[in-house]
């Protein structure tokens, strides 16, 4: 089956404003600094508004084959492993469900652009960009009292501090991601060299408690006794900042470590760390030298 030539010019008009819808979806989480930005939501758009014109256009010619809702609803379907990739659980914590919900979104609008309806996909983008943006006005309808500024506050914890002590770990210049900048605050920690296996820290902080998303040793540096460099770094800077423990999820073949670090179990492979312990600890230790 061959396209006129006005059809394939709407096709291709459609597709580019599908990539441009999505990319300024995109844009506010890129600012946000979300691992989901003007890239991934352009493609999702593009995408789907691809799918939505192979399902119109694609069986147009084939006997009781035009069914422009099958492939669709497949889309939505498929949006729910890639919004999933997006979200991060942590316990009662949860993280990047709106990412994930820019996401589904783009896929409607990508949708909607593939099957000419130009109207509500640009309504839709408009509304789901002003919803991004609601957080800014929260403070103007709440009478609760002022809450210090999110990215303020992450300034003040001295992220410097943690970026140099890790590059006198492992030699290397490293970058501070901010991945989310309200609470839980998540933060990471990466080379500034971009390599294929590289080192990943990922820290949440939530209350006085530090949890320790991720670490990620390329295999070139396992085995070197990195890990109990790190996590002294990571006790003295929170001891600084007085958090009371620091908390992670382990796989079960490096159970050992933490409890030799000090860490005890509280759960199926989850460990905690009191800080106020080791305080007194060195409390203890400098009343004994005394002696």
């Amino acid at each position: 089956m061959f396209l006129d030539l006005h059809l394939q010019g709407t096709i291709a008009l459609r597709l580019l404003f599908a990539f441009v819808l999505g990319a300024l979806l995109g844009y506010e989480r890129r600012v946000q600094q979300k691992p989901a930005g003007s890239r991934t939501h352009a493609l999702v758009c593009l995408g789907s508004a691809i799918f939505m014109i192979i399902s119109i256009y694609g069986f147009a010619g084939i006997p009781g084959q035009r069914d422009p809702a099958r492939i669709a609803a497949q889309v939505v379907t498929g949006m729910g492993f890639i919004g999933a990739g997006a979200i991060w659980k942590e316990r009662s914590w949860v993280v990047g469900l709106t990412t994930a919900s820019t996401l589904w979104v783009s896929s409607a609008i990508g949708l909607a652009v593939g099957a000419g309806m130009y109207l509500p996909a640009i309504i839709g983008t408009f509304l789901s960009y002003l919803a991004l943006e609601l957080h800014k006005f929260e403070k103007v309808f709440s009478n609760r009292e002022k809450r210090p500024e999110k990215r303020q506050l992450i300034n003040n914890l001295d992220l410097e501090y943690l970026k140099t002590g890790l590059e006198g770990i492992f030699d290397q210049p490293t970058k501070i991601h901010i991945l989310n900048l309200s609470n839980p605050y998540v933060i990471s920690f990466t080379f500034k060299k971009k390599v294929k296996d590289s080192f990943v820290l990922s820290l949440a902080i939530k209350g006085d408690t530090l949890n320790l998303i991720l670490m990620y040793l390329p295999e070139h540096l396992r085995g070197k006794n990195y890990t109990p460099k790190i996590f002294t770094l990571l006790k003295s800077w929170s001891l600084e900042y007085k958090f009371k423990q620091i908390t992670l999820t382990s796989k079960k073949e490096f159970n050992p470590l933490w409890l030799k670090l000090g860490f005890y179990s509280t759960g199926d492979c989850i460990f905690t760390y009191r800080l106020e312990t080791d305080k007194t600890s060195d409390l203890l230790k400098d009343n004994l030298s005394g002696l």
